[in-house]
């Protein structure tokens, strides 16, 4: 190119150069923005993730309005930061359509100006160079920007997820280390005592006796006092002045100062009234809350059964195994002890149903059931049960007690959390907390001759429970008539008819999210875009996109026949060289040749044909125009398009919100919350992003193919 038109090449590619740091700009605009557009849709998902999970207390309520009104109010912030990201990347695009245009205005208008003609050669050699140009800064450099700023997002998202502070592990104290303290014989010093995991060698350093907050295992800490001559442990777990809280910004502690001891293969009770801090207590073992003070030793490894039955989409044996190998006899016996193979009778595919999430084809008590044959079917040396009891009648209750608890787990330490009060007489130890705090420890006949209120009303609450005529009415127990109606209630989810369901040997297959091939059909369309106005506005916009790419075609056209014009006007000025006639007059009917001595373009014309032919300023002006018409309309377009999509955005989300707050409770129990979280999450995302960009880029394409093929059409 510069072999062509020499400078004029360097002007017109520091005018594209001087776009990118405007591009650089707006992309950092966007990662702003994009920043600010995540959390709000996070906002927007937590809410409706509530309304989904909550729907049968809304709808009891009649509280659908108010909980509209709340994601009105969230998506109103949503898409004010989704709209100015739009508007970002769409002046973005707009930079794709006149930049190339723009840069070859300065090119060939500066060539103009200095040379005084234009040839078709040097405008095809502009035109072609600028177009590889195109490529490269005004269509894949914006798109690196947008996809940078993106990227730069997520990278964040997940590094601050992965920048968050570390559950303290039950194997390693300060690094790699384990540690203890304790005082060795012959010396009154205590020394501090570290040893690798991987190595036994003792380091043994004069230290303070304050209490670590550290987490060591039993293991490490054994090994050590054998090899220090100490007294070698015998606990599962102990917990040392533990003092701790969910949030450090809360006023008062979740856990106070609690001190507890549990020996292997004891069963320990812990009661206490709603709110004293059980759960709390097990998930301090769990290293799930974090210490402010205080030390937790576990030895050996845990099975955890949590309050809230928790089941995940899947057959009941996967629920049960867990990723576990699968061990016939001991699964059986698993069965057997949780009271589970009467269901398994009357479920329609035995334990290879499959179970809907959080379990919402089943029961209450069988939810509970399975979630304790999970936890206890792991081999483990510990096993923290969270009020597995709760959910199942007496009689039920007292075969897990019976078998289950005290019979299947005998041997293994079991920390069980409970408010069946008649099973307390046969725990080992009962811990009663209140308020955060070990309020005693005993047995339950120490407990009983203890002056404690509460244990006047546990003496009081057991003895009323433990009364036979009591046992045998609440024996008759409706679980038995649940279990029929949820099995009946699955035959008809799970099975498509009676001979399907019947054949021996068939395994269900989980029900995917339903799925379309092919071509998208107009009605889609035209929801979509009558979604975003009436037909004024469509027509309109559209009309905008057309005008825009006619401006560009027009100045294309118009470039050819400013080329034209120069060509004619040198071979008239060669022709009557020897005249005075004037160039820009009227012509003669007369023919004329040329022919270019550099390029070998030679030109036979009648010029009487051309009548007249415009000046060169009028040449420069009318292209100049035609550019400016390009800008002006290629971002208004952008921007009354964008509008048009935030606009059937947010009234295709009112639509979908209020579809879901009216439909009845069968579609939320045949459709997992995770299904239709995605509809507001991941669908609602495209279609607020990606669709407008795609749809735009498709229209402009379409208008440009559409108008490139109408010469093609002319006989």
């Amino acid at each position: 190119m510069w072999t062509k038109i020499g400078i004029s090449a360097i002007i017109g590619v520091a005018t594209l150069l001087l776009f990118i740091p405007v591009q650089a700009g707006f992309g950092k605009m966007i990662s702003t923005l994009r920043t600010c557009t995540a959390r709000r849709t996070d906002e927007r998902i937590k809410f409706m993730n509530q309304i989904v999970v909550g729907i049968q207390v809304i709808k009891l309520y009649a509280w659908e309005k108010p909980f509209a009104h709340l994601i009105a109010l969230a998506r109103k912030h949503e898409i004010k930061a989704i709209r100015a990201s739009c508007f970002v990347m769409g002046l973005l695009s707009a930079f794709g359509r006149f930049g190339t245009k723009l840069a070859v205005f300065a090119s060939v208008v500066s060539y103009v100006l200095q040379n005084g003609r234009l040839t078709a050669e040097e405008v095809f050699v502009v035109t072609a160079y600028f177009n590889i140009l195109k490529h490269v800064m005004t269509e894949s450099f914006p798109l690196a920007v947008i996809e940078v700023a993106e990227s730069t997002v997520s990278i964040k998202r997940v590094q601050a997820f992965l920048l968050n502070e570390e559950v303290a592990s039950a194997a390693t104290q300060e690094g790699s280390c384990g540690k203890i303290t304790t005082t060795l014989e012959g010396s009154n010093k205590p020394c501090e005592c570290r040893c690798s995991l991987n190595d036994t060698e003792l380091v043994k350093d004069p230290v303070n006796t304050k209490i670590s907050d550290k987490i060591t295992t039993v293991d490490t800490v054994d090994r050590l006092l054998e090899k220090t001559g100490g007294p070698t442990s015998k606990k599962s777990i102990v917990i040392t002045n533990v003092t701790a809280k969910w949030m450090e910004d809360l006023p008062k502690n979740t856990l106070t100062d609690v001190s507890l001891d549990v020996r292997p293969g004891e069963l320990v009770a812990v009661v206490g009234p709603v709110g004293s801090g059980k759960t709390s207590l097990l998930h301090a073992i769990l290293k799930e809350l974090p210490l402010n003070s205080g030390s937790i030793s576990v030895g050996g490894s845990v099975s955890y059964a949590s309050q809230e039955p928790w089941l995940f989409t899947g057959s009941v044996r996967q629920n049960i195994l867990f990723g576990q190998p699968m061990d016939r006899n001991r699964y059986r016996q698993v069965v057997r002890v949780c009271a589970l193979e009467r269901d398994f009778q009357l479920l329609p595919h035995g334990d290879r149903t499959i179970v809907g999430e959080r379990g919402v084809t089943l029961s209450g008590g069988q939810r509970a059931r399975i979630s304790l044959a999970r936890a206890i079917y792991k081999e483990a040396d510990i096993y923290l049960l969270d009020d597995p009891l709760s959910a199942v009648d007496t009689r039920v209750g007292r075969h897990l007690f019976e078998d289950c608890i005290c019979g299947f787990l005998v041997g293994k330490t079991r920390v069980l959390v409970t408010h069946q009060l008649q099973y307390l007489h046969t725990a080992d130890d009962i811990i009663i907390l209140n308020n955060g705090a070990v309020e005693a420890v005993g047995t339950f006949t120490k407990l009983q001759n203890s002056g404690l209120d509460f244990a006047k009303q546990l003496e009081l609450e057991v003895g009323e429970t433990m009364d036979d005529n009591l046992n045998r009415m609440s024996a008759r127990s409706s679980d038995d008539c649940v279990s029929q109606c949820s099995a009946n209630r699955l035959q008809h989810q799970n099975s498509g008819s009676s001979e399907v369901s019947s054949v021996a040997g068939s395994i269900p297959e989980m029900a995917a999210e339903m799925q379309a091939r092919g071509s998208v059909g107009s009605r889609v369309y035209w929801v979509y875009f009558s979604a975003g106005g009436n037909c004024m506005v469509i027509l309109l916009v559209f009309g905008l996109c057309v005008l825009s790419q006619l401006a560009i075609s027009g100045g294309d056209y118009w470039m050819s026949y400013w080329s034209t014009v120069e060509e004619h006007r040198l071979i008239m000025s060669e022709a009557n060289s020897g005249s005075s006639q004037n160039v820009t007059g009227p012509i003669v009917n007369d023919t004329a040749s040329y022919q270019d001595s550099n390029s070998g373009y030679s030109a036979t014309t009648d010029v009487a044909e051309w009548g007249w032919l415009p000046s060169r300023e009028t040449c420069i002006y009318v292209y100049s125009g035609l550019v400016a018409s390009v800008i002006i309309l290629s971002v208004c377009s952008v921007i009354c398009f964008f509008t048009m999509c935030m606009r059937a955005s947010i009234n295709l989300h009112n639509a979908m919100f209020t579809s879901i707050t009216r439909a009845t409770m069968r579609f939320f129990n045949s459709n997992p919350s995770g299904q239709i979280l995605n509809r507001f999450s991941k669908d609602m995302g495209t279609v607020d992003e990606i669709v407008p960009l795609t749809m735009i880029d498709c229209i402009q394409r379409g208008v440009l193919y559409s108008l490139t093929s109408v010469p093609h059409c002319k006989v």
